[in-house]
């Protein structure tokens, strides 16, 4: 019996491959982990092409790629080189009917080494598949033994590749930071790599890499987040505000850490409008109300979205949401979301 392909397979294959130098005429690369999927991609490419071999290589992206330029582009002989490689990105090809491109991968030469990159896609309310394995087109792809998925490293994977990625650093890592790494930001690979590069560059100048380096950076990860779904509140944009709301849950955070968060910008936001009625000059406002100068401009045009009684209200609802968490009247999770429901019914 064949052996079970999987993402993990996926990646040591292909791993493997380009550590030996061994090449395939067809590639997909596909699946929800899209960090790995763009470096085995880079990597590919680092290997097949040439710096600045704009003869040999074509790319394309989208779903209006012409599958007769694709395949004639393949086709066409490579100049003072071994292949001519093209890259098609988020074509959509592997979800529909494209029998002329399916029909026609038998009969590229040799020298022709065509890659797709097919990721899910991101939707407002999850992930759309960025391939379907029912369609002739991917079928082709897996007999021929050229389609490597990647979906997102368990936990355990990704604590080995956090811990080997801060052991670079010659310095003593606590235990834990990993661990708290992951509940901060959440599994996906490319926030993880994002914060890894600030958490090495916070802790530069220290004598070791500790829990509480991880606290402090991770911090504006979520400011961020609670930020731009206030953002979205105000825009009376509900579907992105849940969206985000989810988000946030998504990366472990407790409700009541998000609640101090949005209370604090509506503060923020009710600070900005008495400002701006009292002519406060905008140099000195982000000092007055405890906020990033550059968001000066920003927290002003979300002020804007309300009147002040409805400021007022706002402030006093997560109040309100505060006190039915202490009372024990309502669970900090439900009286959070309620709260949400209500700013956007302001």
């Amino acid at each position: 019996m064949a052996p079970k392909k999987t993402a993990t397979r996926g990646l040591q294959q292909l791993k493997k491959e380009l550590e030996e130098g061994t090449f395939r005429k067809l590639y997909l690369l596909y699946g929800s982990e899209r960090y790995l999927i763009r470096q085995y991609r880079d990597t590919l490419l680092s290997k097949l092409v040439n710096d600045g071999d704009s003869m040999n290589f074509s790319t394309y992206r989208g779903a209006a790629v012409d599958i007769p330029t694709i395949l004639s582009d393949a086709g066409t002989m490579p100049f003072l080189a071994e292949r001519r490689v093209v890259l098609v990105e988020d074509s959509g090809f592997f979800t529909k009917s494209v029998d002329e491109l399916t029909d026609a991968l038998d009969s590229l030469p040799d020298t022709a080494v065509l890659i797709f990159v097919e990721p899910d896609i991101e939707k407002r309310d999850g992930f759309a598949k960025g391939v379907d394995k029912r369609g002739r087109l991917f079928k082709a792809f897996d007999k021929a033994e050229s389609a490597f998925c990647f979906d997102a490293p368990d936990e355990s994977t990704l604590t080995a590749w956090i811990s080997s990625k801060l052991m670079e650093t010659g310095k003593p890592v606590e235990k834990a930071v990993p661990t708290s790494l992951l509940n901060a930001v959440g599994t996906d690979m490319q926030t993880i790599s994002s914060e890894l590069e600030k958490l090495i560059g916070y802790t530069m100048e220290k004598d070791a890499i500790r829990v509480s380096d991880v606290e402090k950076i991770s911090l504006s990860v979520v400011e961020d987040k609670v930020f731009d779904m206030i953002d979205a509140i105000s825009l009376k944009n509900t579907e992105t505000a849940l969206y985000l709301y989810n988000d946030l849950l998504s990366l472990r955070e407790p409700a009541m850490k998000i609640l101090y968060l949005v209370a604090r910008q509506y503060q923020i936001l009710l600070a900005v409008a008495q400002m701006r009625t009292d002519n406060t000059p905008r140099e000195s406002m982000w000092k007055l109300g405890g906020f990033k100068p550059f968001l000066v401009n920003k927290y002003l045009k979300m002020a804007e979205a309300y009147t002040k009684k409805q400021l007022l209200a706002a402030n006093e609802a997560c109040l309100d949401a505060d006190g039915a968490i202490k009372s024990g009247a309502l669970s900090d999770q439900n009286a959070l979301e309620r709260l949400i429901l209500e700013l956007l019914a302001l």
